[in-house]
């Protein structure tokens, strides 16, 4: 028993005396922002037998464009108020939205495909230096319980099919494999169910998800391992749980995606970012680390159950471990 506390104490102050590392801005690079909403308003037809559980249909999602819309631009707004110029900022948006899936309409370059995705990824690798950062966001479905992304479809006729090898499916591999060779930081931004899935582990943390427990936590925080700074930071919506949509004045957002437009200080009235810096910002510096300290604070639905929010809806994001910070914005 006394050996378990001593080694409680000890990792306690481990974790009192880490500072975390927060990584200069460069605001010489080029800021990339990739955001992706989709509705699922226009599939083919409805399927024949709901019980088919792979080729079942999917539900609309009328808040997602909205996220994609107002995150690209209020994180257009804070670059240019951290110092970069309008020039330096790309926005590429990846949109399904409306009830239209003609052959124009999913052929479309800004339509939000799979393979629009992996060809935007591919076009930002090829042109990305060191001193980028390339923030990708996605608001849609997560399949249950697994958490890969559903892109929209590209059909014009027949039931969507949301099986293992359909085309619209993003596994967290899949997704990780195109970031990952990118130059500079990044960022990804999920907001779909189960989203946590896309945490990946690294050399100084794990992800909790599905089968990890405090023997793998304590194993890895007391490994041989060296700390690395990672170069792709992930924030999701949820762990391993539903997530939701709420109601917004005249439209919808995802409960996520509204608490983190708030960290950014958006006004859904003017479209703009408030004056001065964004409420998520501590000493003056937007980083990862602080804007999720500010949605689990202030989001719209509990973060985890307790005896008076038994029965309502809980959604607790989730953001890639460590003790390593990643600087997003200096004011």
């Amino acid at each position: 028993m006394r050996r378990g506390f001593l080694l409680l104490s000890i990792l306690l102050l481990l974790m009192a005396s880490c500072e975390l590392y927060y990584e200069e801005p460069v605001q010489r690079g080029t800021v990339r922002i990739v955001s992706i909403g989709i509705t699922y308003e226009n599939e083919p037809e409805e399927v024949a037998d709901p019980e088919d559980e792979k080729k079942d249909k999917l539900g609309d999602l009328p808040g997602t464009v909205y996220d994609a819309r107002e995150l690209s631009d209020a994180l257009k707004q804070q670059a240019m108020r951290a110092g970069w110029d309008s020039e330096d900022i790309k926005v590429t948006l990846l949109l399904q939205e409306g009830e239209d899936y003609s052959e124009v309409t999913v052929n479309d370059t800004g339509y939000a495909s799979r393979a629009n995705l992996k060809r935007t990824l591919e076009i930002i690798q090829g042109t990305a230096t060191v001193d980028d950062l390339t923030i990708i966001t996605y608001s849609g479905h997560g399949i249950e319980e697994t958490g890969e992304l559903l892109m929209a479809h590209t059909q014009t006729s027949g039931t969507v099919d949301i099986s293992e090898d359909s085309p619209i499916v993003v596994t967290p591999e899949w997704l990780h494999d195109l970031i990952r060779p990118i130059e500079g930081k990044k960022l990804l931004i999920v907001d779909s169910c189960y989203s946590g899935v896309f945490v990946p582990e690294s050399s100084s943390s794990l992800s909790w998800l599905y089968d990890k427990g405090i023997d793998d936590w304590y194993g890895k925080y007391f490994s041989d391992e060296e700390y690395e700074i990672p170069s792709c930071m992930v924030l999701t919506a949820s762990a391993d749980s539903d997530s939701y949509e709420i109601k917004f004045d005249d439209h919808n957002h995802g409960v996520f995606t509204s608490a983190l437009l708030a960290a950014l200080g958006w006004n859904h009235t003017t479209e703009e970012i408030a004056n001065g810096v964004p409420p998520a910002a501590q000493n003056e510096m937007l980083t990862i680390d602080s804007i999720y300290k500010y949605i689990k604070k202030n989001q719209t639905y509990p973060v985890r159950w307790s005896l008076f929010s038994i029965g309502e809806n809980v959604q607790h994001p989730m953001v890639t471990g460590g003790a390593m910070d990643m600087l997003l914005f200096r004011y």
